[in-house]
């Protein structure tokens, strides 16, 4: 038996299921319990983030043989076959190859005929704003009026590409990229269930990897799976991601707040040697800075980081100023351009670092005030007190020579 993906192995079957989305999954529900489902519905988002998912969701939900339900039973001949991808009244449309007027022309020939078993016959069609001009507005009388028994729903990472003619037709529901928090307790569920034991971190790291898609998530745990197998360290999965080690992060965020210059290019050798990015590596150590400013400013690390990483940065930030952690992300973010064009990137990245070093106050402003203020209050005393001690309260002349 051939090997089924993660991104395919765990497809939401449900709408409960769907991680990150709810407002989406509650309005398509409340519509189909209200008996308020329009005739066309435009999914829009990020990729990755189940708006294809979605979209066979409700064509489910309006085909079951239990149905129209918000809870499908996933067990019917439809149910099945929609999640397979063979129902015969459920047509999935890739809108980059079939963009032609022909394509639309037929589409609406084929709507006019009854489903040959479902209750609806459904459109999905994925990347909508691939289609052409004239096959959009060859669309527009059918999207419009469509027959009682048809239903639209399109799929797209750009909705700003859809004329403004096919927008006011459809009903817009926009995807939003999933929490890093909520992405992580999938990711935790998921390896528990394949028998993989690899560390919060490792996975933090898949995380951040991913940017906010679920569907990218499971592709690179599948990967760090096949290179690494089921117990990983975390040192491997991040030379199975091509990622920075976070370990080694974090030593260079503990180098630049402590102001340990050897640290820091004992390091930027290290990483050098072994073939790593460095673009990669600043944007990393930015980040890195980002979470200890917030784990600053708030007391608290950021929910979607390991709890080894957390409790890092919390120890940490008690050791840094606030001044002093937004002068480092300031030079250090402002070098990932040059770093990505220098005909030398290690020469430009050791300079940024140091150069972080050297002009990152060792205190905040005010402190840094209260300093100067109590030195010129010294300096203030000890002048009275030279001019108290000479004859009439005036500097002694006995140093002065004619």
């Amino acid at each position: 038996m051939s090997y089924l993906v993660l991104a395919r192995k765990w497809r939401p079957q449900k709408f409960d299921d769907m991680t990150g989305q709810e407002h989406v999954v509650r309005t398509v529900a409340n519509a189909i319990k209200m008996d308020r489902v329009a005739h066309a519905y435009l999914f829009c988002g990020p990729r990755g983030v189940g708006k294809t998912t979605a979209a066979r969701l409700l064509a489910k939900a309006l085909n079951c043989e239990k149905g129209p339900t918000a809870q499908p039973c996933g067990e019917c001949r439809a149910c099945t076959e929609i999640a397979a991808g063979t129902s015969v009244d459920v047509a999935e449309i890739d809108g980059a190859s079939n963009n032609g007027v022909e394509n639309v022309r037929e589409i609406r020939e084929n709507a006019k005929y009854l489903p040959q078993r479902d209750q609806h016959k459904i459109y999905i069609i994925d990347e909508v704003h691939m289609l052409s001009g004239a096959a959009f507005n060859a669309l527009l009388k059918t999207l419009e009026e469509p027959p009682g028994h048809v239903k639209f729903i399109f799929a797209t990472t750009e909705a700003h590409k859809l004329p403004d003619t096919i927008l006011s037709r459809c009903q817009r529901h926009n995807f939003r990229r999933i929490p890093a928090a909520r992405m992580l307790q999938r990711l935790q569920e998921i390896c528990k269930a394949e028998g993989a034991g690899i560390s919060d971190r490792s996975l933090s790291l898949v995380v951040r990897q991913s940017e906010g898609g679920m569907r990218d998530a499971l592709s690179l745990l599948d990967q760090v799976l096949a290179s690494c197998g089921a117990n990983p360290s975390d040192e491997e999965v991040a030379d199975a991601l091509g990622a920075i080690d976070r370990t080694l992060v974090q030593d260079f965020a503990d180098a630049l707040v402590h102001k340990d210059a050897k640290r820091v290019l004992e390091r930027v050798e290290e990483v050098f040697n072994r073939g790593l990015d460095l673009k990669r590596l600043a944007e990393e150590l930015a980040f890195q800075l980002r979470h200890l400013f917030v784990t600053k400013t708030l007391g608290k690390a950021p929910d979607e980081l390991a709890e080894s990483e957390q409790k890092a940065l919390m120890a940490l930030a008690q050791d840094a100023e606030a001044a002093q952690l937004t002068r480092l992300f300031d030079v250090v973010h402002g070098c990932i351009w040059d770093v990505s064009r220098a005909a030398q990137p290690r020469l430009a990245l050791e300079m940024a670092l140091l150069k972080a070093i050297q002009l990152s106050p060792g205190g905040s402003i005010p402190e840094l005030l209260a300093r100067v203020d109590k030195l010129a209050a010294g300096m203030g005393e000890g002048s009275a007190k030279s001019n108290a001690g000479a004859p009439g309260g005036r500097s002694s002349p006995s140093n002065f020579r004619a």
